[in-house]
């Protein structure tokens, strides 16, 4: 029973969160230099789910989605609120399946995707109860940035990838980076919150 509650702990759903993160993020970072003819600029991020790069990316992302996906069942049994933890947990699946439906797998990659971006754009402005000030504040003001930026972006959504139409002077390759890696930072100052809360 004590194991049970060990694991069952606001710093352990943070430092599965923490790894996960971190580990797609590098893994972003660094196969962008192994995909022949990759543009971060131009290319979706899911370009990298495809080609020379598609196994270790797919992985990567799919075990980021699990890690999301854990850390909200923990967070599910120790938070107060219940609605951010459930929107938590949907976006994990979602990112799950991004990985398990690459870019070449149409429509349902498109599908996946949207609702991932959705959801993940909404999960920020949802904790903002369950967290304390300041990260409560910071995160509805990266929710509602990256909400703001997945707007102008569903346009870009099932261009090819070779795609060249810029919106507000901005590739889409840049612009899907844009709503990311806010998310990303939330993510990972999310995870830092609970470790400290434990």
């Amino acid at each position: 029973m004590n194991f049970a509650i060990k694991i069952i702990s606001k710093g352990n759903a943070g430092l599965v969160l923490f790894v996960g993160s971190v580990q797609w993020l590098m893994m972003m970072i660094i196969l962008e230099s192994f995909q022949p003819d990759y543009n971060s600029s131009l290319h979706y991020v899911s370009s990298l789910g495809v080609g020379t790069t598609d196994i270790i990316y797919n992985i990567s992302i799919f075990l980021f989605g699990l890690s999301v996906v854990i850390s909200s069942s923990i967070l599910y049994k120790t938070l107060g609120g219940k609605i951010f933890p459930l929107t938590l947990l949907i976006t994990g699946l979602l990112v799950m399946g991004v990985g398990l439906f690459p870019e070449n797998v149409r429509p349902i990659h498109g599908y996946v995707t949207a609702f991932a971006f959705l959801f993940a754009v909404f999960a920020p402005i949802l904790s903002f109860k369950a967290l304390k000030p300041p990260l409560s504040y910071i995160s509805i003001i990266i929710g509602l940035i990256s909400l703001t930026l997945l707007i102008v972006f569903l346009p870009y959504l099932g261009l090819p990838a070779e795609s060249t139409i810029q919106i507000l002077g901005f590739a889409k390759g840049t612009l899907e980076r844009m709503i990311i890696y806010p998310l990303m930072f939330w993510m990972l100052s999310l995870s830092v919150s609970l470790f400290n809360k434990s």
